[in-house]
């Protein structure tokens, strides 16, 4: 059974998570990564948000937030499709980004757990920032 079968589970889902992202990010919208036209960096099944963000420098970007199995007491993992194939400092082996510290010695320890998807897409929001500002430093930013 997937986590969102789970009633109390759906009724977060439909009460909390997909409310906020209508009012915060209208153009995004839930879906299931599916057998056919499946997205490769997630399992089949996984329920994700996907959607365009276009950063100050007006570069539009395709997201996804996936919600992991164990839901809401996982961390979301957040993808940039374009950037998926990009060597790029803070972003994880399978493509997932780096959002805050919370695996690698940085105090952030549960920070990703018991969040929303609208939060993971602000912060993925910030990240496609700092990666632009990196494209033209080589530094990433409050480094």
């Amino acid at each position: 059974m997937a986590w969102f079968d789970e009633e109390r589970n759906r009724r977060r889902l439909q009460q909390v998570e997909i409310p906020l992202m209508k009012k915060k990010f209208p153009n995004f919208a839930l879906y299931t990564n599916g057998a056919q036209g499946a997205q490769p960096f997630m399992k089949v099944g996984t329920l994700f948000w996907g959607g365009r963000l276009e950063t100050n420098l007006g570069v539009p970007y395709t997201v996804a937030v996936a919600y992991p199995d164990n839901y809401p007491y996982g961390q979301l993992h957040a993808f940039v499709v374009e950037l998926l194939q990009v060597k790029t400092p803070h972003k994880y082996v399978d493509g997932h980004l780096c959002l805050y510290s919370n695996d690698h010695g940085g105090g952030g320890e549960g920070i990703g757990r018991e969040t929303t998807a609208v939060t993971v897409v602000g912060w993925t929001a910030a990240w496609l920032n700092s990666w632009e500002v990196y494209q033209h430093t080589q530094r990433w930013p409050g480094r």
